[in-house]
């Protein structure tokens, strides 16, 4: 997997407790938050001050209200936020609770960062000239796709992006079904955040990276960020090849990501097409029951009719998966077109998860067959090292700026 490498920002954390400090230094060198970031960290209100003053670079400085006061005025180009026990009790503009889940921590000051002025995010033109195109440098994007409805696309999706997580790669899953169902997300929180993005995507698409950074929801378990998916059918139905390119180069422009896992529904419009376009590679789920087999034959008839010789290079880069039946029993493609279809991996059919019809519950969606069969699956597509490391992490860690962070508490 290709990583570009970027320099890092300077975050500045000050709190009074020193257990506080090594909890998070500690956090920091082993997530993927420490590849962007450079943590130096202060117990000491004297020691802090004579940093700031020093005109040492300060990208974020965060600080209890107490430790904030004590430095006086800040230069108008110190960006700071206050560590708080409860929100909207300080004076200050920018407020982060202290005490919460490391992951949504981290999240919160990336999302100060990123929601400045003085810190844009534009999307860039590269390669084949569209936003998110497949030779855009940055992550790569897979999309999972099949004509064939409740097959396990999701699933398949969720289970690529856990292991990719998993294997240190850092994973942004979009889901872009018309209707969903996934309970990855908390339907009461975020529901106007797609809705939002497209409209900025339009309207002032040079902040469309900044607003995925401060949108975006981490699922602990998974591991992975998202965006809570588009509610309004009607919304969805709408949308082009080219809002689903900028959308994608939107979260490519971040440079926070090495893979971007898309789940699609079973139609087959505009932004599917774009979607194709944008992917490293097209995962396409088939299964041996003969009506499914049909669909993929009339959809890819359907391709190459509404799209020409564009279909033909986009086929290039689909990869069969086929659905293993239950039972074991390898049935041969007996249709047509499917008969000549070559197939990358298959992925075991785990009849808990048909049974209970959800997906995403922590502690019974694992199955060691299946986890078994992505990581296999993530080899053949190029994206793991040998030995289950992604590409992506195996080069952030052999990586000169690969450095631990620095803590001050003199």
């Amino acid at each position: 997997m290709k990583w570009i490498s970027m320099s890092k920002r300077n975050l500045i954390v000050a709190v009074q407790e020193s257990s506080y400090i090594e909890r998070l230094g500690d956090f920091i060198r082993q997530s993927s938050f420490g590849s962007g970031w450079q943590l130096t960290a202060f117990t000491n209100p004297a020691a802090l001050r004579s940093y700031m003053r020093g005109g040492y670079a300060v990208d974020l400085l965060v600080a209890q209200p107490s430790l904030l006061d004590e430095l006086g005025e800040l230069a108008e180009s110190v960006l700071s936020a206050a560590l708080v026990g409860q929100v909207g009790l300080s004076r200050h503009k920018h407020q982060v609770l202290q005490y919460q889940p490391l992951p949504q921590l981290l999240q919160s000051f990336a999302a100060i960062y990123a929601s400045t002025e003085q810190h844009p995010m534009k999307l860039t033109d590269e390669g084949d000239g569209e936003f998110g195109g497949e030779s855009a440098g940055g992550a790569s994007i897979i999309s999972v796709y099949s004509p064939a409805g409740g097959i396990g696309k999701t699933t398949l999706a969720m289970q690529l992006a856990r292991q990719a997580a998993a294997c240190g790669a850092r994973v942004f899953y979009l889901n872009l079904e018309q209707w969903n169902a996934a309970p990855l997300w908390d339907s009461r929180d975020g529901r106007e955040d797609f809705s939002n993005l497209l409209y900025t995507l339009q309207a002032a698409p040079d902040k469309a990276a900044s607003q995925i950074v401060a949108l975006r929801k981490r699922h602990p378990w998974l591991g992975v960020d998202f965006i809570v998916p588009c509610e309004n059918a009607e919304e969805r139905l709408s949308i082009s090849a080219e809002h689903v390119k900028r959308l994608l180069g939107a979260v490519k422009a971040t440079g926070e990501y090495d893979m971007i896992v898309v789940d699609l529904d079973s139609r087959l419009d505009a932004a599917h097409f774009g979607v194709f376009q944008a992917s490293r590679h097209v995962l396409w789920l088939l299964n041996h029951d003969p009506s499914s087999l049909r669909k993929t034959e009339l959809a890819m008839q359907y391709g190459e009719q509404k799209m020409g010789p564009s279909f033909e290079a986009l086929k290039a880069k689909f990869r069969f998966i086929r659905l293993t039946p239950f039972g074991g029993s390898e049935t041969e493609w007996h249709s047509g077109k499917i008969a000549s279809l070559s197939l990358t991996a298959s992925v075991p059919f785990v009849k808990e998860w048909a049974a209970f019809g959800q997906q995403g519950v922590a502690g019974w969606f694992d199955a060691p067959q299946y986890r078994g069969a992505i990581e296999t699956l993530l080899g053949k597509l190029g994206e793991l090292k040998p030995g289950g490391e992604s590409g992506a992490a195996s080069e952030r860690r052999n990586s000169p700026a690969a450095q631990g962070s620095n803590s001050q508490s003199a």
